[in-house]
């Protein structure tokens, strides 16, 4: 009988023994590979087919954990390795975060310190995890709400978490997990020029016939639900402007009502405003009063002010839309007397234009109006201009 069950034990080991190899070769396969399982590949790709041509991700959540430091050396007085560090670096390669959006679990963990023994007294540092975004990331701390960084200029390196310190004589060379923290990363400088309007004015038809991008197009209000970037170049490609399609505001947009702040905060730091009008006007809904272009105008540039006092100040052209509609005509040269007579001392405008996305009137004309604003008449943005 003992002999039977000794038979019974190898024969169970034998097959968890082949389980394992089992499962290390295709894992390692899966590594060499993707360095993911089948069903996060999955998600991964269902995640990235969200994303149309253009679109952007603006905001990312990420966690972050500093590496353990190295178990010390009693008996030599061996320090173990610290552990390596979690940074945030600018890097001008990214246009946005989609590339975080996608990374493996959003998680970015240092290596662990060496621990010291008898041919290494004192152990060597982690290696550090990089977290890569493009200029104009704000880091912020998803617990205390505190602002770790702003990620302004190319090459900067913010640390996020550091490591912890190795064992050594002063903690009883006994070595800590590295500490962890959630944090928020908003994009905010994504483009050139910022396309503001209220919804169903034709930002997205705009955008759609001056660059390659591919935004959703629809006749009713709030078809941009994702800000879109789009790029405009010439023929010979050394003149190229990003365009980025803000999602429409609404009236108390400064107030975060309807996800205003969220759109806002893309066009803090754009060089030129693009307010595109509805040479109709404006209505919400059977509820709400309807807008001439003037008003329209006059309500967005309040909100813009609201949100961040002196952002009017910066070059804006208007671009009046749908001009093949029946009575366009009266209706922009009343524009043009009411922001003559009552607004052109308080808000100045570089440059009126009158378009039409599906005839293509003025498409040319406001295409050299951007080259020029970019090219000719670069703008620093200053200390005054970024909160």
């Amino acid at each position: 009988m003992a002999q039977r069950g000794l038979c019974i034990r190898n024969l169970e080991l034998a097959r968890n023994m082949l389980a394992i190899q089992r499962r290390n070769v295709t894992s390692s396969t899966q590594d060499i590979q993707t360095g993911l399982t089948r069903k996060e590949m999955y998600e991964m790709v269902r995640e990235q087919q969200s994303f149309k041509k253009g679109e952007i991700c603006d905001s990312v959540s990420v966690y972050v954990r500093g590496g353990a430091g190295g178990m010390g050396y009693q008996r030599k007085n061996g320090t173990g390795g610290e552990g390596g560090s979690v940074w945030l670096e600018a890097l001008s390669m990214y246009q946005n975060l989609n590339h975080i959006h996608h990374h493996h679990n959003r998680k970015y963990v240092a290596g662990p310190g060496d621990n010291a023994n008898t041919n290494l007294i004192r152990g060597l540092k982690g290696e550090d995890s990089v977290v890569e975004v493009p200029p104009g990331t704000v880091a912020t701390d998803l617990r205390t709400g505190k602002v770790i960084c702003d990620v302004d200029r190319e090459g900067a390196r913010y640390l996020l978490q550091g490591g912890e310190k190795g064992g050594c004589l002063v903690n009883n060379y006994i070595s800590k997990r590295g500490e962890e923290r959630w944090i928020k990363l908003v994009l905010k400088s994504i483009a050139d020029v910022g396309l503001v309007g209220y919804p169903n004015a034709g930002k997205s038809s705009l955008l759609s016939v001056l660059s390659t991008a591919t935004p959703t197009i629809g006749s009713y209000p709030f078809t941009t639900l994702k800000p879109t970037v789009g790029h405009m170049q010439t023929i010979d490609r050394k003149m190229v402007v990003k365009i980025a399609d803000i999602p429409g505001l609404i009236e108390g947009a400064s107030e975060n009502k309807g996800l205003g702040h969220v759109f806002l905060q893309h066009i803090e730091r754009t060089k030129v405003l693009l307010f595109v009008l509805d040479v109709q006007g404006f209505t919400l809904n059977r509820r709400t009063p309807h807008r001439s272009p003037f008003e329209t105008f006059g309500y967005l540039c309040r909100e813009l002010e609201l949100y961040m006092p002196g952002l009017t100040k910066r070059p804006i052209v208007v671009a009046m839309n749908k001009m093949d509609t029946a009575g366009s005509d009266p209706e922009y040269d009343q524009f043009l007397g009411l922001y003559k007579s009552k607004l052109s001392k308080l808000i100045k405008v570089h440059s009126i234009v009158p378009i039409s996305c599906y005839t293509g009137q003025g498409l040319d004309q406001l295409q050299d109006l951007l080259y020029e604003l970019k090219y000719k008449n670069k703008r620093k943005i200053t200390e005054a201009d970024v909160v």
